[in-house]
């Protein structure tokens, strides 16, 4: 069975309800609905929130706000805090979303340890085991980096990717990015398939990176004293982005933004609906 690649978080807690539509349709229904939000065709340049821009490609398609967690909802059928999701090829997505937890200090990446975060999630997926066991779903046999956490200072990034192998045989390839402002950073996450990636994760990471920027006096260089600074420097904010339900550098703060995110990463292999897409794109061509 051919495998696909995802970045799928499981709520296990109450997240906030947005404008969005709960049904969850099927046949001509689902793809009229899909067909009727409001998309955005490249080459286009588009706002993001009112912190940055993005620069689509010709041959890329993209929804903001409240479609954007509409398509992110009907896609998983678990609500996301999305504000902008964009495709291309059939074959993948990202899935961006602003927080606004203040200008994040890079004094504790030195402290990050990609071979001690790899065994952490290890350790953690055996207690997720439990809950999929429980539910019938495949569980995690081994985690392996294909791209261990990395910081561009020209860029004011962070990026990482995990191979994830399941009990049923499957894969997924679960990538993420954090791209830093002055009053927050963006979170991006990769979906696409898994042997696609292995080949053109450079390409992938660094076309993501580079076609997003911050607006001028939101950018991460414009830090004045007096700005609010987050709790958590990177090292605490990776160590959330993964779910590492325990982080020493970082402590308390790194903690506390793992419960303020209201989730805990659970992987899952799901199939991705790839007939949407390619509907949609040859009504478009």
């Amino acid at each position: 069975m051919k495998t696909f690649a995802s970045l799928f978080l499981l709520v296990l807690f109450s997240l906030p309800s947005y404008a969005i539509d709960l049904t969850l349709y099927e046949g001509e229904a689902y793809w009229d609905k899909v067909d009727a939000l409001d998309w955005k065709e490249g080459p286009l340049t588009i706002n993001h929130t009112n912190q940055g821009k993005v620069k689509l490609k010709k041959g890329e398609v993209a929804l903001i706000n409240d479609d954007a967690k509409q398509i992110m909802y009907w896609i998983n059928g678990v609500q996301f805090t999305s504000t902008l999701y964009i495709t291309t090829d059939y074959s993948s997505y990202t899935d961006y979303r602003y927080v606004n937890e203040g200008y994040v200090k890079l004094d504790d990446w030195e402290d990050v340890n990609a071979d001690k975060f790899i065994k952490q999630l290890r350790d953690d997926s055996k207690e997720g085991n439990k809950i999929r066991a429980e539910n019938n779903m495949p569980t995690v046999e081994r985690m392996e980096w294909i791209t261990e956490p990395t910081l561009d200072r020209l860029k004011n990034s962070v990026y990482y990717a995990l191979d994830v192998y399941f009990s049923n045989g499957e894969s997924s390839v679960n990538a993420s990015l954090l791209l830093l402002g002055r009053y927050g950073y963006t979170e991006v996450s990769y979906t696409g398939e898994p042997d696609y990636f292995r080949e053109n994760k450079e390409t992938i990471l660094t076309h993501i990176v580079e076609n997003y920027s911050f607006v001028e006096e939101k950018k991460y260089s414009n830090f004045t004293t007096g700005d609010k600074v987050a709790a958590a420097g990177i090292g605490g904010l990776l160590a959330a982005s993964l779910g590492i339900k325990a982080f020493k550098v970082g402590g308390i703060a790194a903690l506390l933004l793992i419960l303020k995110k209201a989730w805990f990463i659970i992987f899952i292999p799901f199939v991705f609906a790839w007939g949407w897409i390619k509907r949609l794109f040859s009504r478009n061509s």
